[in-house]
């Protein structure tokens, strides 16, 4: 006997628990469940099942999926270390670096999130049995990104996280969330839900850090580049708050001190002090000695896909990045101009059916910040791509910003975007490619097409050479 929300997958004797989804509900599903021999159905709704099928109704399917599946693999997260990263932007870049520091420590380790799973958090039965098999091959740690998406459906219900790292708030998700307060209120889950014993790692330049000061019961400590103070109510931690200075951006590389001890790291950007940062606080949280941080931070290379300089002799710079939010895409621009010689030239657009208000909130930096814009695509989805663009442009054509005759493009394509781009750039120019970073297909009303922009780029590279 297992448990399943997927009907497709049921065998006889197996629990169907119905999940009312954003597109079809699992209710209309039961049917089939039960004809593949499912035995026990779970469901929100009052639901006829025949004589031999027991049906058992709940007031959120989703709850009871996450504390089904938490029994059946005998509560997992409870035999490992689960450090948990919420916020808008970082958790990814932030979760490698943890892992890197851990490696070196010695610890085996699981990292969850955006680039090697579909979901950034996955659904909860998914969830305990990739953290039961882990406990099962001897991980001691486990890094899991926590999105806003992964609150409020209650795929993390029932996870015992000892570590909860909050990054940032800043625009995005408003088409799921609705309003920003609704998006703070569902990230201060993650804090209000950390374990008795477990410790809130805070980002103190991010004004949201109040309100996570308020909900977290345990202890608290900070880090941050301002280095701004509140009140903390609990702060046993607090002597390894983290201080950063003498920040030095090149274009490969970055230097930074923390605690008087001095890292290089190819990851450039105020984003990644941020990340390394809180990277940094975590594993002295952990109680690993700092020289074993400092080579477990200058031992990753790199995050695909996340500031990502793609090389093939050119005689100009071209970045690949997953930034697709405003203010991603503000930090990736600001963080070029001073170590771009040239024009810096941006290929950017934003995905159908997700947050519409962002489109030309985007479109309105990319006119104010690069030399030249290039609009594209980037999911569709169900819109039509020219829709998403349109609103886009409109960011641009507000009062005040540049005339998108002088500044920018529009290349529905996404590969000959990329292409326009690079014929563009000269000697000394940079090139960011923005908004899917290590994403490999673009979703057009459900058909999945192949594109990979750093495959892309190289492909075109290598044809001019």
């Amino acid at each position: 006997m297992t448990i399943t929300y997927d009907s497709r997958k049921v065998r006889p004797g197996d629990v169907f628990v119905a999940i009312p989804g954003f597109k079809v509900d699992g209710t209309d599903f039961i049917r089939q469940a039960i004809a593949n021999g499912a035995k026990v159905i779970v469901a929100e709704n009052e639901v006829k099942v025949p004589a031999g099928v027991k049906f058992e109704k709940v007031p959120c399917a989703r709850k009871a999926l996450a504390r089904l599946a938490n029994k059946f693999y005998d509560y997992p997260s409870k035999k490992i270390k689960l450090i948990g990263i919420t916020g808008t932007n970082g958790k990814t870049t932030t979760s490698y670096l943890i892992a890197s520091i851990l490696k070196k420590a010695g610890y085996k380790v699981g990292v969850i999130g955006t680039i090697n799973g579909g979901l950034t958090t996955p659904e909860s039965l998914d969830l305990q049995e990739m953290l039961a098999d882990m406990v099962e091959q001897g991980i001691t740690h486990v890094v899991l990104e926590v999105s806003s998406h992964a609150l409020a459906l209650d795929r993390v219900s029932g996870c015992d996280f000892d570590i909860a790292i909050f990054t940032n708030l800043t625009h995005d998700h408003l088409d799921f969330h609705k309003t920003k307060k609704e998006y703070l209120a569902t990230k201060l889950k993650l804090f209000e839900n950390l374990k008795q014993d477990g410790v809130a790692i805070v980002n103190v330049d991010d004004p949201a850090s109040k309100d996570i000061f308020e909900v977290v019961q345990g202890e608290i400590v900070t880090y941050g580049v301002g280095q701004a103070r509140h009140e903390l109510r609990s702060t046993k931690h607090n002597e390894f708050d983290t201080k950063v200075s003498g920040i030095a951006i090149r274009q490969d590389s970055m230097s930074l001190t923390i605690n008087s001890r001095e890292l290089r790291t190819p990851l450039i950007g105020i984003p990644n002090v941020y990340n390394i940062a809180a990277a940094y606080q975590c594993a002295l949280v952990l109680n690993i000695p700092q020289m074993i941080i400092k080579k477990g931070i200058e031992a990753l290379q790199g995050v695909p896909g996340r500031v990502e300089r793609i090389d093939f002799g050119q005689p100009f710079s071209v970045v690949v990045d997953f930034a697709h939010s405003p203010d991603a895409l503000q930090k990736l621009i600001e963080t070029y101009r001073p170590l771009t010689e040239g024009k810096i030239i941006l290929v950017f657009g934003c995905p159908g059916d997700r947050d519409k208000d962002k489109r030309p909130v985007m479109g309105g930096i990319a006119a104010k910040l690069a030399d030249v814009s290039i609009i594209t695509t980037d999911d569709p989805r169900s819109e039509h791509p020219a829709s998403i663009v349109d609103n886009i442009v409109a960011g641009i054509r507000l009062p005040g910003y540049p005339d998108i005759r002088d500044r920018c493009r529009i290349i529905i394509d996404r590969r000959e975007a990329i292409r326009k781009a690079l014929e563009l750039a000269e000697k000394g120019d940079t090139v960011l490619i923005a908004g899917r970073g290590h994403e490999k297909y673009q979703d057009f009303n459900g058909k999945k097409v192949e594109i990979d922009d750093k495959i892309e780029v190289g492909r075109i590279l290598n044809a001019h050479n």
